[in-house]
């Protein structure tokens, strides 16, 4: 059935116009298992072999042009719903949407009048693509975004690296169907579960392009996509750089623009996060929105790196399995060596945003797969902040003994790497770890000294609710490590969670009191300072004058929830309501409480 759809590809993609592929190769075989599986992986396949191995590939004229979302029959959307764990994603709507379906060009206008240096000046690249048990349509997808969207002297392969799948559709049909596309496409089958990172290992030793760019297997590449990517490596082969990441919804499809005054960062448990640049760097990018967003770290399932200095600078770990934590160690890496991370505003790729993964690891030891390759970061780059990961993370600390860093830690020492604290120091200035001159540990009110209840400042997220808010309940046993509860009370006056999310106050009504207290994220806002008066042990709200408070009971506030909110009021002398005592915890080692007095 897909030889039959192979030459109308085969002329679209000759001719780059992107257009004219809506034949149907497929089938739906009627509704799967209405089993509701958070995973699909060999050995717990609860759909029989027929209905998980195949390709239902039948796009429908129109479906999801332009970025736009596919709708579905109530009929449909029950599919759908029993397909979903397969992928993780709405694999119903996908086979329905063109391979080569357009979408809207989403770059600011300045980008889209930028010029860039001939095609015949660029350096070429391979995009490396490592895929296990992928979906066919998101796949290939992928593949021809690729093709359609990328000049075709710099495109020099594509190279497709099969992570051990079980897919017979992904075999000698792919096979087939990747032949008489009309450019180099390489396809390499490991011969065992060898893991995202190693898998990509083995692609970037096949590769031939003087950049490798890595494209996770479920995107899209928009129109001017690679052009900025290898224009920034050309003027800098040590900048490592990334597209912005678009959002392709999961269920939908639709295709949604990203947002680009983002820059990734990492929490105190090494989980890469977003967060929004600070004042200073928007400002300084109004005279050119075009110009690269430094970036502390990348999300790291899509970027290009020039082909000799990945090798230079130790390519990837290859003692991490698996895949997570590889992100943070190449960003560090990469900084603390002498190059740098980029975010380059003018390239947009989409990339399908899955809640969980569909695939286990091996023998299911993610915990301990995860943990290990956290434990290499930490143990390589961080120096004495890793002290700080392992009392977030005690159960890393415990394996120490059983991981050997040596060879990545002479990798440091051969290249002259930088500390962790040069990192924070010129690159991260606005982080928010601990270090010298910040106090870092528990907000603990008098009522919890005396016996009461609800004694401790938390960050947390209401059941129901999607937003983190800021509350007072029980504290947890002082040897315990409670992040929830643990503040940064920086030098300057914030008071910072491992979210960069601030404790901050806002006027829903004016008047003089009328303050709430708030978490939002942190932004150099006059809201957001605090200072701590040792002698009454309060915390003093620079922009209202006002003081935290014990919490009030407002039976339309939570009460259901049994939430508590502190309260912002006129600061007292000698009450008990406004005594928050501020516990230190010693980041660099053991445990230390101490008590600001």
């Amino acid at each position: 059935m897909i030889t039959d759809y192979v030459e109308a590809v085969s002329t679209d993609t000759n001719s780059y116009l992107g257009r004219g592929i809506q034949i149907v190769v497929g089938h739906y075989n009627g509704n799967l298992a209405r089993d509701k599986l958070s995973n699909l992986t060999a050995g717990k396949f609860l759909l029989n072999f027929e209905q998980l191995n195949a390709n239902n590939y039948a796009p429908i004229t129109g479906a999801g042009e332009d970025g736009r979302p596919v709708k579905l029959s109530e009929a449909d959307e029950r599919l759908s719903d029993d397909t979903f764990a397969i992928n993780q994603f709405n694999l119903v709507v996908s086979d329905r949407i063109a391979l080569n379906r357009s979408l809207p060009d989403i770059r600011k206008h300045q980008c889209r009048a930028k010029t860039y240096l001939p095609s015949s000046e660029l350096p070429t690249t391979s995009v490396i693509i490592v895929y296990h048990n992928e979906a066919f349509s998101t796949l290939m997808r992928t593949v021809m975004s690729v093709i359609l969207r990328s000049p075709h002297e710099n495109l020099k392969e594509i190279i497709l690296v099969d992570d051990f799948s079980t897919r017979t559709f992904l075999k000698a049909e792919l096979d087939n169907f990747v032949a008489q596309l009309g450019t180099h496409i390489k396809v390499i089958r490991a011969n065992e579960r060898v893991g995202l990172i190693r898998a990509r290992l083995i692609g970037a030793t096949e590769a031939k392009g003087d950049v490798l760019t890595f494209l996770d297997s479920h995107c899209e590449c928009t129109k001017g996509w690679m052009e900025p990517l290898l224009a920034r490596i050309k003027e800098n082969r040590k900048a490592v750089v990334c597209p912005v990441i678009d959002v392709i919804n999961e269920r939908t499809f639709a295709y949604q623009k990203g947002i680009e005054l983002f820059r990734g960062g990492f929490n105190w448990n090494l989980q890469f996060r977003w967060y929004a640049l600070p004042p200073e760097m928007i400002k300084s990018r109004s005279n050119d929105p075009t110009k690269p967003i430094i970036s502390p770290t990348m999300a790291g399932g899509l970027f290009s790196i020039d082909r000799k200095y990945f090798e230079e600078i130790g390519t990837y770990d290859h003692e991490m399995n698996i895949w997570g934590g590889e992100n943070i160690e190449i960003s560090l890496r990469v900084w603390q060596c002498g190059g740098r991370i980029e975010i380059l505003p003018c390239s947009h790729v989409g990339h399908v945003f899955r809640r969980a993964s569909p695939h286990d690891f091996p023998s299911h030891k993610s915990g301990t797969i995860l943990n290990s390759n956290l434990l290499r970061v930490a143990e390589v780059w961080m120096d004495e902040w890793k002290f700080h990961f392992y009392r977030t993370a005690p159960q890393v600390y415990k394996m120490r003994e059983t991981v050997d860093v040596s060879d990545r830690v002479e990798l440091r020492k051969r290249l002259h790497c930088k500390s962790f604290k040069w990192f924070l120091d010129n690159v991260w200035k606005d982080h928010f770890l601990p270090q010298p001159g910040s106090a870092f540990g528990r907000v603990i009110h008098s009522r919890s000294q005396i016996g009461g209840l609800n004694g401790c400042l938390h960050w947390t997220v209401p059941l129901g609710e999607s937003m983190r808010v800021a509350t007072m309940h029980n504290c947890s046993a002082p040897e315990s490590f409670d992040r929830t509860e643990l503040w940064l009370f920086t030098k300057e006056g914030q008071m910072k969670t491992d979210e960069h999310l601030c404790l901050s106050a806002y006027q829903p009504v004016q008047g003089p009191r009328n303050w709430k207290v708030q978490l939002k994220e942190c932004g150099q806002y006059e809201s957001e300072y605090w200072d701590y008066n040792f002698h009454r042990k309060s915390f003093y709200h620079r922009k209202s004058g006002l003081c935290l408070d014990q919490p009030f009971e407002d039976p339309n506030d939570y009460h259901a929830l049994h939430i508590l909110k502190p309260t912002l009021n006129r600061c007292t002398r000698g009450g008990l309501n406004q005594v928050n005592l501020f516990h230190f915890e010693n980041f660099r080692n053991r445990s230390k409480i101490l008590v600001l007095h």
